[in-house]
């Protein structure tokens, strides 16, 4: 009777049928059986009434016979309107039992595609998990990648065997991990009830994915089968993430064991380069690019990393990589160890900078031993702005200092001293004769210093030019505080408010010798390290000697970093030394105060060496921080400098007209080239970059598919010159980058769960040992006994009750 009904109403052999019952399920009827038989025997004495007392009295029905049997096919007919109006249906309460669903995630990166070296014993085991049950045979596992391994297991083998035998306990699901924010659900075409084999799903594998994304993909699955019942979920790959969201993060709204299988060593021996430089750099000026180093299993060695350019052609054409210097020492005692490789470029136009390690013994990777990066250098003189009131020593020092310099010159450094004769400062180049200098002439300068002046000096036009300066262009400003004016004449300016330090216009200077007592922070400050030794560059700041006074402030701003104090005199909160070398970022720019102008003592015993080491890298640090020439007014940049295939690269154009306001055009126009790897140069496309929000801020967006070494040429509307940008474009997947499993996040996804982490030879034992939970759901189920054929059938006998008795009885 159980399994008639569960065919009736459609279930499976998983459910069990708890009973059975007659209800009825029409609104007046439902939960009143009472009320129904009353309907019924209210229908039949209807019907017994029609025919004993209203036909008999009108002469119808004569004979007791007939009247008898139409009265009982009547009720019977009225009775079974009664039951189809009270909508009869069987109402059924089964427990359906659900397998576990088993989900797993297979990753489909191209890092599967790598061939490991691996370890005796895994050789052993993994010919076992690979060994064919008809023909007995296995291939070598030390020739296969990551992903032969993988499919080939699944097609045959131990595994394959595994995973079609837990079918029958689980809803098995298999998925690809091969984009940022999904796994794909590897679906067979088979028509087959059964559900498909292991084989099937291996032949749907793709292992060309340029990212691991394993959060995206578990959050994906989260929110597939959140509301589901999860047995347990398998992951098959290096671990190696390298896109999205973290995997951790996302672990735990998956609300499942995680079975983490691996792949790919745990331990071996790699390096990797990636090299850091300034998009420009000035031709003659010692600089230093940074190299970063990655390692894995090199702890405590050095190695040697060598410096070279290459000229970019014009055309495209590229010449030889020369080397650069010579090799610089790296001791690998952190798994990132951060190298500062000096240079000192003696040409100008555009190179590729390589830095380079040769490979290391048993090195399981050598295609990331080089980090690249395209330089611009320029031949530009930097230029100095010196306002003064009147001569010091520290103005005529400073002066000598950058007259001489070969990146200055007289040519680089300007001055304005107000209590200079006005026709020595309209006739001595050395000289400007006014303060506030037009636009054009003041937004060129790439640092301006600033020192012992009176409040009258600072009116508003300068101030505001001062401001923008810093804080729209990026220049760099030098406050010196003087024994004369103090710092005064700044405070409750605006200038004032942009210093590292919060001044107190009543505060004077104070007289009284003390040492410099400097910071710890000064290592990350060039300018502040005089030697190449911690003693050698205390050597040179204990040469300045007792400083004989100093300009007292309320205290250092919250946002500045403060370089050197005074070893005794406190803060106003009575906590912090009195700041005396300090910097701080306002907007694009940055602001060094100087609360003394004695640096000039440097040059006690030895000269210029140390004074101009100081003066050198504070210029540089502030001048060089900012483009070079007419960089200054209309300066291209790309948000990257390299880029891989299929990303989008945005060029960004800040400009200005000759007096450095916004230009009048809506519109800027260039034009993008690509430079294969034979340098052969292909125009792409027009670039059209439209004017933004900023009102000097022209910006568009493209997308390169191509490898190679692109450039763009935009045209500069005030100069009719065209400005070239350069960037790069690789194929190069981020895959390549790193070959080491990440154990730690292996450990961690199946630690976290509950579940377990293995090689991929053990993933057979451990698909035996996840236990199946079926999920019994209690369900109900109604079957209708009527519809609306069989309620048209009921009024048409009711309609013709006579004529079916004679036919049916033979009454007349």
């Amino acid at each position: 009777m159980n399994s008639f009904i569960s065919r009736m109403v459609g279930l499976d052999s998983s459910a069990t049928i708890e009973s059975v019952e007659l209800r009825f399920a029409a609104p007046w009827a439902e939960g009143r059986p009472v009320l129904v038989i009353l309907a019924c025997i209210a229908a039949i004495i209807l019907a017994v009434y029609f025919y004993y007392k209203l036909h008999a009295e009108a002469g119808l029905v004569k004979r007791p016979k007939r009247r008898f049997f139409l009265s009982v096919l009547r009720s019977i007919l009225m009775v079974i309107v009664v039951l189809v109006l009270a909508e009869p249906v069987i109402w059924v309460a089964y427990t359906q039992n659900h397998k576990p669903q088993l989900l797993v995630l297979l990753d489909g990166s191209g890092s599967m595609n790598t061939r490991d070296e691996l370890p005796n014993e895994q050789v052993t085991e993994m010919r076992t998990l690979l060994t064919a049950p008809e023909s007995g045979e296995s291939p070598d596992p030390t020739t296969l990648t990551r992903a032969e391994l993988v499919r080939l297991a699944m097609q045959a083998g131990p595994l394959a065997d595994t995973l079609d035998e837990i079918k029958e306990d689980f809803d098995l699901r298999f998925y690809l991990m091969d984009s940022l924010d999904q796994a794909r659900l590897l679906e067979t075409e088979s028509e087959e009830e059964e559900a498909p084999a292991s084989k099937d799903f291996a032949e749907l594998l793709t292992f060309d994915a340029e990212i691991t994304a394993l959060g995206g993909a578990l959050d994906d699955l989260a929110l597939r089968h959140g509301s589901q019942r999860i047995g347990g979920t398998v992951v098959v790959s290096d671990f190696i993430q390298n896109a999205g969201v973290p995997a951790l993060d996302s672990i735990g709204r998956l609300n499942s064991e995680v079975f983490a299988i691996g792949l790919g060593p745990v331990d071996a021996v790699d390096l990797q380069v990636q090299l850091e430089a300034p998009l420009v750099l000035k031709q003659d000026e010692l600089t230093a690019v940074t190299a970063t180093i990655k390692q894995q299993g090199l702890d405590g060695q050095v190695v040697q990393i060598q410096l070279f350019a290459r000229r970019l052609g014009d055309a495209g054409a590229e010449e030889e990589q020369v080397p650069i210097g010579t090799p610089v020492a790296a001791t690998l005692d952190q798994p990132t160890v951060t190298v500062p490789i000096p240079l000192q470029p003696d040409e100008s136009g555009r190179f590729e900078l390589i830095a380079t390690i040769e490979p290391v013994a048993g090195e399981v990777n050598t295609d990331n031993n080089s980090g690249r990066r395209e330089v611009n250098i320029k031949d530009d003189s930097l230029k100095l702005y010196f306002v003064e009131y009147e001569p010091t020593w520290e103005w005529r020092f400073v002066k000598e200092v950058f007259h001489r310099d070969p990146l200055i010159g007289q040519d680089g450094f300007r001055t304005f001293l107000r209590s200079a004769d006005f026709k020595v400062r309209q006739t001595n180049d050395l000289f400007v004769d006014q303060l506030v200098r037009p636009r054009r002439e003041f937004f060129s300068n790439d640092v301006i210093l600033l020192s012992d002046v009176p409040a009258e000096m600072m009116t508003k036009a300068f101030q505001d030019l001062l401001i923008e300066y810093v804080e729209e262009f990026g220049g760099g400003l030098v406050v010196i505080a003087g024994p004369r004016f103090g710092l005064s004449s700044l405070a409750r300016t605006r200038i004032g408010e942009m210093l590292p330090v919060v001044l107190d216009p009543t505060i004077k200077p104070k007289a009284g010798e003390f040492a410099l007592n400097l910071s710890p922070i000064i290592s990350e400050y060039p300018f502040m390290q005089l030697g190449g030794s911690d003693a050698e560059n205390n050597l040179a700041w204990n040469n300045i000697g007792p400083l004989p006074w100093y300009q007292p402030v309320l205290r250092a701003h919250p946002l500045a970093t403060v370089l050197a104090t005074h070893p005794r005199d406190r803060a106003v909160d009575n906590e912090s030394l009195q700041p005396l070398i300090a910097s701080r970022r306002y907007g694009k720019g940055e602001v060094i105060y100087l609360g003394f102008n004695e640096t000039w003592r440097l040059r006690r015993k030895y000269g210029e060496r140390f004074y101009r080491q100081f003066w050198g890298q504070l210029i540089y640090r502030l001048g060089l921080g900012r483009v070079l020439g007419e960089q200054k007014r209309f300066s291209p940049t790309t948000d990257r400098s390299s880029y891989r295939t299929g990303d989008l690269v945005r060029f960004t154009v800040e400009a200005y007209n000759a007096d450095f306001e916004p230009l009048e055009n809506e519109l800027l126009s260039g034009e993008l080239y690509m430079v294969n790897e034979a340098g052969q140069e292909t125009f792409l496309q027009d670039i059209v970059l439209p004017l933004t929000r900023d009102n000097h801020v022209f910006e568009a967006t493209t997308m390169v598919y191509e490898p190679g070494r692109y450039r763009l040429l935009i045209d500069d509307p005030i100069a009719n010159d065209q400005f070239e940008l350069g960037f790069e474009v690789t194929s190069t997947s981020r895959e390549n980058e790193q070959i080491i499993r990440n154990v730690g996040l292996q450990t961690q996804l199946a630690s976290q769960t509950g579940g377990k982490k293995g090689e991929l030879y053990e993933l057979p034992q451990i698909l035996r040992s996840i236990e199946a939970k079926d999920t019994e759901e209690p369900a109900e189920q109604q079957l209708p006994l009527w519809n609306t054929w069989l309620v048209l059938l009921i009024l048409l006998l009711l309609m013709h009750t006579e004529w079916l008795a004679r036919k049916l009885f033979n009454l007349r």
